[in-house]
C-alpha cells in the first residue's frame, strides 16, 4: 500500500511540477485533486492498453517490449497521455508525441523510484 500511495504522489508532483519543464506548452490546470485523478486514470489506461496489446498480439506484446528493451513501453505511455489529454481537454494539454514520450518516460521513471524507495522501507521494517 505504501508503493501505491508513494508512487501516486510522486507521479503527482512530476505532472505538477516537472511537465512544464519538459515544455512550457505542456501544462496541467486545476487543484490538487484534478491532478491526483489524472494520474489514478493515467495508471488506469496504462494497464489497460498494455493488456489489451497483449491479448490481441497473443502474447507478443511481451517480446516486443524485451526486444525494444522498454522502449515500446514508453511509447505506449507517450499515447496514454496524449489521450487524457483528450479526454479532459480542460485540466491538461499535451503539445505533441515528443512532449508525451518525455513525459511518460518521466512519469515512469518517478513511479520506479517510488517502488524502490517503498521496497527499501518496507524490507528495513521487516528486518531484513
Amino acid at each position: 500500500m505504501a508503493k501505491l500511495l508513494l508512487s501516486i504522489a510522486l507521479q503527482s508532483l512530476v505532472v505538477i511540477y516537472v511537465f512544464p519543464l519538459i515544455d512550457p506548452l505542456f501544462r496541467v490546470s486545476g487543484s490538487w485533486w484534478d491532478v491526483l485523478v489524472l494520474v489514478l486514470f493515467f495508471g488506469f489506461l496504462n494497464f489497460v492498453l498494455r493488456w489489451l496489446l497483449v491479448i490481441i498480439t497473443l502474447g507478443l506484446g511481451y517480446l516486443v517490449y524485451i526486444l525494444t528493451l522498454g522502449l515500446a513501453g514508453l511509447v505506449v505511455n507517450a499515447i496514454v497521455l496524449l489521450i487524457i489529454g483528450d479526454i479532459f481537454p480542460g485540466k491538461i494539454f499535451v503539445p505533441g508525441f515528443f512532449s508525451a514520450f518525455l513525459g511518460g518516460a518521466v512519469l515512469a521513471l518517478a513511479n520506479y523510484v517510488a517502488k524502490r524507495e517503498a521496497g527499501d522501507e518496507d524490507s528495513n521494517k521487516n528486518g531484513d
